[in-house]
């Protein structure tokens, strides 16, 4: 951030213009664009106009109504939301961009038009604007309520904090901030880096309005694209930060995207990105070379996948170049033979040609390629372009493996550990893990965490755990990150420290890890690494959801259930618990069969409760079989039998919970 210091006069007249998409949209897209670069009695800024510029081009030929402010004084400013508001009032999509300085003074966000005057606290609170008064203006609007504040940046002449504050703005906490979504340019209480020299806009707009512009990209994309480019761009020291619940998270801001295609719903369409994303990303995790993940980017930047691993590609496209010329991984791959083969594959497999691509993997391995070896074996695995054959993909991850390919020796592994396609021999499994890790495999040294962890192969030792998933981070592994997060958090082969946990969580959700941001969201509810903010706990539970974590869509659900931290919706309840369910969580069934046999959210339909509370109870679910218990013993949904009903009592008590006991105790039963 950019802190306004009193002394420097600029006067500049104030340009407003008023800039209308060409065709008007049935359910209209309108968007405030607000750029402040030169400023009366604080410093001015480069930048903030040429970045409100390009975000506005960029939201126009997306199809918005651009009203764009530039330079704007206090009255000017206000004046402008006021009439955004009447503009955004049943439209389908609201967007304000704000591009100027900001403050954050005893945790609220100002937004300082031209003539902001800094010479106290109340002179600069006076004549600023609450940025709280962005989402009032656009609560009218139905599909998205989307506000980007690009208000941290560093201004290195300004010397003189604003409010005792020198870094940042602090996340939105005002009434409208569950309802409409922030995406700031930086993370709370850090700045935002400037155009590069000889560059015209910031990495964040530079970020943003690419990321806007990708082939059919949804508002829950949207984050993760920026937050990634974003990082890559400015080498790790800059990270976008995200608050606030999308009412459709599938929403494109491509007006001939999923919302706009008669051939399947926007979530269906989402979905199948979604699982396209899962099976691009499975087959090339565990690769040594950066073209795989390169290839991976590409894939999103064209629309054909979500992208949610696209952080984690990032980092090991950098890891993997960082090598030096004579590593083993690099000689590895200049050396095979078949790699025009191999490249002609994963172009293939980008398109979901699974056929072709196992055609050129089937003759790049015949060259003896150990990289179309180890992807012959995901193939098997998952059954693409080939029949699934869990004995041939263990054949062909050994061949891998003795190519010298670390993939395939981690893959066999596994094989080895798990008696997965051939004989189990847990030691021999480990010695494969092992020689993968001295070779410089990141997920082995992860793996043999979870060795030590578990005690396969190994004797259990958590100090051992916790030194190899600390080599596994540094070397890169996304994974490994949350995992040692977890240790620290429980103290496991490490002091306790849930700060530091805190840390690695988000490193490694920003990172794209769908269980960190589940594990994050719990951080922010608990409120004891961290100030509690059940708002932000809510975003990263819907960020997880939207990338397919059950466990993320079950919790975002209770809290719509319980209307803690979030306005209470049976409705939205229903839904998320559904999605968890279908992707088999037993809290998902649970939460469902809960609402339906109250009818909450759902027509009531106590038969249909008693089939989700068993299909809860079928997978663990302890509250679930004392649910059963009540429907036996009630009669709800199932005849009355009190037998059945004490039978439940038993099993929910013996799986764990305590509350069984008191109703064995009302029945007389011990």
């Amino acid at each position: 951030m950019r802190p306004a210091v009193f002394g420097l006069l600029f006067t500049m007249a104030l340009i407003v213009n008023v800039a209308l998409a060409t065709a008007a949209l049935a359910a209209p897209r309108v968007a405030l664009v607000v750029g402040v670069s030169q400023y009366d009695k604080v410093p001015s800024l480069a930048n903030p106009a040429k970045d409100a510029r390009l975000v506005q081009q960029t939201l126009q030929k997306l199809g918005f109504q651009v009203t764009v402010l530039t330079d704007p004084n206090r009255s000017q400013l206000i004046e402008g939301l006021g009439e955004f508001e009447t503009a955004a009032q049943g439209s389908e999509a609201a967007v304000i961009y704000y591009a100027g300085h900001g403050a954050m003074i005893d945790g609220v966000n100002y937004l300082l038009p031209k003539d902001a005057i800094s010479t106290t606290k109340s002179a600069l609170t006076g004549s600023a604007v609450e940025s709280a008064r962005l989402g009032q203006a656009m609560l009218g609007a139905k599909a998205v309520r989307l506000i980007i504040l690009d208000a941290c940046r560093n201004n290195p002449t300004a010397t003189r904090s604003l409010g005792g504050n020198t870094r940042g703005l602090a996340r939105e906490a005002s009434t409208t901030s569950v309802q409409v979504v922030t995406l700031m340019a930086a993370g709370p209480g850090e700045v935002a880096q400037d155009a590069a020299p000889g560059a015209n806009n910031s990495p964040f707009a530079l970020a943003l309005t690419q990321g806007l512009t990708r082939p059919g990209i949804t508002v829950g994309e949207l984050p993760s694209y920026v937050q990634a480019e974003v990082e890559r761009m400015t080498e790790g020291q800059q990270t976008p930060d995200l608050q606030g619940i999308w009412p459709n998270v599938h929403w494109s801001f491509d007006p001939n995207g999923p919302t706009r295609s008669a051939a399947a719903p926007a979530a269906d369409l989402t979905k199948i990105k979604w699982e396209k994303d899962q099976v691009f990303w499975s087959s090339i995790k565990d690769s040594d070379d950066p073209a795989d993940f390169k290839a991976y980017m590409d894939a999103q930047d064209r629309g054909e996948i979500s992208g949610s691993f696209r952080r984690l590609a990032a980092n090991r496209v950098k890891a993997l170049e960082r090598l030096p010329a004579g590593s083993f991984q690099v000689a590895s791959r200049s050396a095979q033979p078949g790699q025009d083969l191999v490249v002609a594959a994963r172009d293939a497999f980008g398109r979901a040609d699974y056929r072709a691509a196992v055609r050129d993997w089937t003759a790049a391995a015949g060259q003896g390629n150990g990289a179309a070896m180890f992807n012959l074996g995901v193939m098997s695995l998952t059954g693409r372009g080939v029949a699934k054959d869990a004995a041939s993909a263990a054949r062909w991850f050994k061949a891998s493996a003795d190519a010298g390919h670390s993939g395939g020796m981690v893959n066999w592994a596994l094989c080895r550990l798990n008696g997965f396609g051939t004989a189990q021999d847990e030691a021999d499994g480990v010695r494969w893990l092992r020689q993968a890790a001295d070779r410089g495999s990141a997920n082995a040294m992860g793996m043999l965490a979870e060795v030590y962890l578990r005690g396969r192969g190994a004797a259990p030792d958590a100090r051992q755990a916790a030194s190899w998933l600390q080599k596994a981070v540094d070397a890169g592994d996304g994974p490994s990150i949350a995992q040692l997060g977890e240790l620290y958090e429980r103290g496991e082969g490490v002091p306790r420290d849930p700060r530091r946990a805190f840390s690695l969580y988000q490193r490694a959700a920003v990172a794209g890890d769908t269980d960190a941001m589940v594990r994050l969201g719990y951080v922010f509810e608990d409120g004891e690494a961290v100030p509690k903010d059940v708002v932000q706990a809510a975003t990263w539970y819907q960020r997880a959801a939207e990338a397919g974590n059950s466990e993320g869509m079950s919790s975002l659900a209770v809290m719509f259930e319980t209307g803690q931290g979030l306005p209470q919706d049976f409705a939205r309840a229903a839904d998320y618990y559904r999605l968890a369910a279908n992707a088999g969580d037993a809290r998902g069934y649970l939460g469902l069969g809960s609402l339906t046999a109250r009818g909450a959210g759902v027509a009531a339909n106590p038969v249909e409760a008693v089939r989700l509370f068993r299909q809860a109870a079928d997978r663990g679910s302890a509250l679930a079989m004392r649910n059963l218990g009540i429907m036996y013993e009630t009669g709800q949904g199932a005849r009355a039998d009190r037998k059945a009903a004490i039978d439940w009592y038993r099993k929910a008590l013996a799986a764990g919970d305590q509350a069984a006991r008191d109703e064995l105790a009302r029945l007389g039963v011990n």
